[in-house]
């Protein structure tokens, strides 16, 4: 499973990675998620005695805290980047960088246990794979085409949006994954400890 969401995650952020400041962009969203999630994940940690009584919910995770700063320092070096690789891009992410934010961000998802949740909070990862996935299984299927482009955002492209309208388009997008994401993660919780 570990190998699985670490492969998946890293080519989705790959394939988004096309657009100036598209990946970085959503990229940041993501990590700034779990970042919250593993703050809150502390908060609400088994191994802190406050949250640890038996009618109290709380989370079996490894070092929270810790999960939490890897996630928000690997956000702020995302901003920090993405001040130099906005549209027109001076500095250029490429194949290293997505494939390395993809592992992190599949490796937060593993160590938060919240692989399925990943799948909401990368969103925008999700949709742009499986756009590709529809492309390849229907031409090699049917020897047509669904989209005129993949990935996503280059059949925006050839639609005829300019590329700071795609990138900020899609960010917009990422941004309502993660916050749907963040409502599902948050309201497991409160479910949980059973209030509304």
């Amino acid at each position: 499973m570990f190998v699985f969401v670490i492969t998946a995650m890293s080519n989705g952020v790959n394939l988004t990675d096309g657009l100036d400041g598209l990946a970085t962009g959503a990229s940041t969203l993501v990590l700034g998620a779990y970042a919250l999630i593993g703050y809150w994940q502390y908060r609400h940690w088994c191994a802190d005695e406050t949250y640890a009584r038996a009618n109290d919910y709380c989370y079996q995770v490894r070092d929270p805290l810790e999960i939490a700063m890897i996630a928000a320092a690997a956000a702020g070096a995302c901003l920090g980047f993405l001040w130099w690789n906005t549209s027109p891009a001076r500095i250029f992410m490429g194949d290293v960088g997505s494939l390395g934010l993809g592992a992190l961000i599949g490796g937060l998802a593993v160590a938060t246990r919240t692989t399925l949740l990943s799948i909401m909070i990368g969103g925008l990862f999700f949709i742009i794979t499986t756009t590709w996935v529809i492309q390849i299984v229907s031409f090699r299927t049917t020897g047509r085409r669904v989209f005129r482009m993949v990935p996503l955002h280059h059949h925006f492209e050839l639609a005829g949006w300019s590329e700071v309208n795609i990138v900020v388009r899609f960010w917009t997008v990422a941004g309502v994954c993660v916050a749907v994401g963040l409502g599902l993660f948050y309201s497991d919780f409160l479910a949980a400890v059973g209030r509304p």
